[in-house]
């Protein structure tokens, strides 16, 4: 998430002298990264990149405290100014009823302000806001964007006298309730959002996300009720993703806000709308604080921030480093420090190596030792052969194969099209998409719909990429597997395989199976299968093992220094005939034949019954030249073979 702010507004809480430029320079080599800084009339912009896990940072008072950190690590004075807000004045006048019985807020806090006067805010709040990217609309909703951006904290304003029952019961929303939003836009709930209720079942207010139409502040509302939550990060990621709601209440609440900043953001929201409107506070502070957050303490060890940055950095000097951040910490004993974690660190300072990364970054990375590994960079990584993956998708691509990456995320057709139950794929608990809600056990169903959205043309794909089996109590087992994919015909398809795996030097068989299907073996191992879908034919073979088993190079083999004898041989065969098995056994006749190849197929003219196929065969000795009395009788073995095996026919005579 990238956020937008004045300089002169970081300055309320940072007391520095650092120039802007140097400020931001500083920073991106320490902590969030400052994408641009932009001079805009007599102030300076600055464009920060901020990380999911620093919700912290997401605001003037987070960048603040992390530029008062870091500077003196680069010998530039600064210090943090924590804001000093006034304890707020309570009255009994008006009151509210606030539930939460379902506890779907971590926190909740209101307060009823009377006597506002709308109107145009500042010019200062003005720039300010629109500095950051929000439009300004009044004294006293801009208070609350204002607040926003500077805690970190959203907060939000009823207009307390539209609020007939002066209740409000935070539940979850049924499937089909609908809301109209501040900008008079429609939603349609999906169910188990978190919404306010009036008490008489009519929404007032999508919490934590965006504001309703039937509560909002109008030109005479003269009563607010200032409103804030510490929401559940998880929900309001969901509702926001669902109804397409990105506000940057929504971005902040789906991170984890500190509940801590709830009594702060009340303070100056308080303080800034009786200084710009004239209200007064008009109720009590109510404060629901379901789980308070507890002290974490992290015991870590100095030498293991010693050892992981490779320096002997003093204690003392660790110690300064983390005060600054709010990172307190107490030697437990010469060699351990007990480190107490503050409230907006709560979610992303969990282990010793954590305090080690805080330790590092501040330090400075680029102040650590480069230095080059003692021992040799390994380059062998025996269970991976990336080059020769690479390779295989270079010679299919020359073949005229296209590449595919398809996602690893199926919905369930697809499921049910592999050769697996549904119910036997992992399925994806926060799916944002029906479409994406099974981990694949199998690329084929993925590629029949390749084929099936590109119904015109001759089409052959391939992938390389991985499938999900489920463990019991463990992570899927996850399986690398190369698919290749075809409208043609299986003796195309066929032909693919059989000249990837000639590349690779694998003594490879075909062995047919029943239902149009075949297995790719190599001795007694299964290397993978060919097999039809839809008229469609794909191959696929498990990766890793055709890795593995596979040479770079072909064996050596001296080239005979004595002719060949080529001829042709004809058989009748009946059409049901697989041919591979038929030329294995024609290879397996006799050490003379170095090599068989179908060269043509006959078909009647009624293209049933039995056909002709010619065999090229070429014979060859490494010790003489071979004389047509040495052929005859390996031919007659032949003939014999063939014909006790398959009821073949030799055409013509021998």
């Amino acid at each position: 998430m990238n956020i937008l702010i004045p300089h002169s507004w970081l300055l309320e809480y940072l007391e520095t002298k650092a120039p802007p430029k140097k400020l931001a320079e500083c920073l991106s080599l320490c902590g969030p990264s400052f994408e641009s800084v932009n001079r805009v009339g007599a102030d300076w912009i600055y464009d920060i990149e901020v990380t999911t896990n620093r919700v912290d940072l997401m605001s003037v008072m987070g960048i603040a405290r992390e530029a008062a950190a870091i500077l003196p690590q680069f010998g530039i004075k600064a210090r943090f100014k924590p804001p000093v807000l006034p304890e707020i004045t309570k009255s009994s006048q008006f009151k509210i009823n606030l539930t939460d019985s379902n506890r779907l807020c971590q926190r909740i806090m209101a307060v009823v302000i009377d006597n506002i006067n709308l109107g145009p805010s500042p010019e200062k709040i003005r720039r300010r806001l629109e500095a950051t990217g929000m439009r300004a609309l009044n004294n006293t909703i801009d208070v609350t964007n204002y607040v926003m951006r500077e805690i970190g904290q959203p907060t939000h304003v009823f207009d307390y006298d539209r609020l007939k029952s002066k209740q409000l019961i935070l539940r979850l929303s049924k499937p089909g309730e609908k809301i109209v939003s501040l900008e008079n836009k429609s939603y349609k709930l999906p169910g188990g959002d978190i919404v306010i209720d009036d008490g008489s079942g009519e929404i007032i207010d999508l919490p934590g996300i965006i504001g309703t139409a039937n509560s909002v502040i109008t030109p005479k509302t003269k009563r607010a009720l200032l409103f804030l939550e510490t929401n559940d990060p998880i929900k309001m990621r969901q509702t926001s993703m669902t109804l397409g709601i990105r506000t940057d209440a929504a971005t902040l609440n789906e991170k984890g806000v500190d509940p801590e900043l709830a009594p702060i953001a009340l303070k100056r929201a308080v303080q800034l709308i009786k200084e710009l409107t004239g209200g007064q506070v008009a109720s009590r502070v109510y404060d629901i604080y379901h789980k308070p957050l507890k002290t974490k303490t992290i015991n870590t060890p100095l030498q293991l921030i010693k050892e992981r940055l490779g320096i002997d950095i003093s204690n003392k000097k660790i110690t300064s480093i983390l005060a600054p951040l709010g990172l307190k910490s107490q030697s437990q004993s010469k060699d351990k420090l007990l480190i107490a974690i503050p409230s907006w660190r709560h979610k992303d300072i969990n282990i010793s190596e954590d305090i080690v990364e805080e330790v590092a970054r501040i330090y400075g990375y680029h102040r650590l030792p480069s230095e080059i590994m003692a021992t040799p960079i390994p380059t062998n990584y025996p269970d991976e052969n990336f080059v020769l993956e690479h390779q295989i998708k270079t010679w299919l691509a020359g073949m005229g194969l296209m590449e595919l990456y398809t996602n690893s995320l199926i919905n369930q057709p697809l499921a049910k099209m592999s050769q697996f139950k549904v119910t036997d794929h992992l399925k994806i608990k926060n799916a944002l998409s029906a479409d994406w809600l099974y981990l694949r056990r199998s690329l084929i169903p993925s590629h029949w719909q390749a084929i099936k959205n590109n119904p015109d043309g001759k089409l052959q794909f391939f992938e390389i990429a991985h499938v999900y089996h489920p463990k019991k109590n463990a992570l899927p087992q996850e399986e690398l597997q190369l698919i290749i994919s075809s409208n043609q015909d299986y003796l195309s398809l066929k032909g693919i395989v059989e000249a990837l795996l000639n590349k690779l030097h694998l003594e490879f068989t075909f062995q047919p199976q029943p239902n149009q299907w075949a297995k790719i073996t190599l001795g007694k191992k299964t290397l993978g299968e060919i097999k039809t879908l839809d008229q469609n034919w794909v191959a696929v073979l498990s990766l890793k093992p055709l890795l593995q088993l596979s040479r770079r190079y072909p064996r050596y083999q001296a080239i005979s220094k004595h002719p060949a004898i080529i001829e042709d041989l004809t058989f009748t065969l009946s059409e049901q005939t697989y041919i591979a098995p038929v030329i294995a056994t024609i290879k397996k006749a006799d050490r003379l034949i170095q090599q068989v190849r179908l060269a043509k197929v006959f078909k009647p003219a009624n293209g049933a019954g039995r056909h002709n196929y010619t065999f090229t065969l070429t014979y060859q000795s490494r010790r003489q030249s071979l004389k047509t009395t040495e052929i005859a009788p390996v031919r007659k073995k032949i003939v014999s073979r063939l014909a006790n095996k398959y009821a073949a026919q030799l055409v013509g005579k021998i």
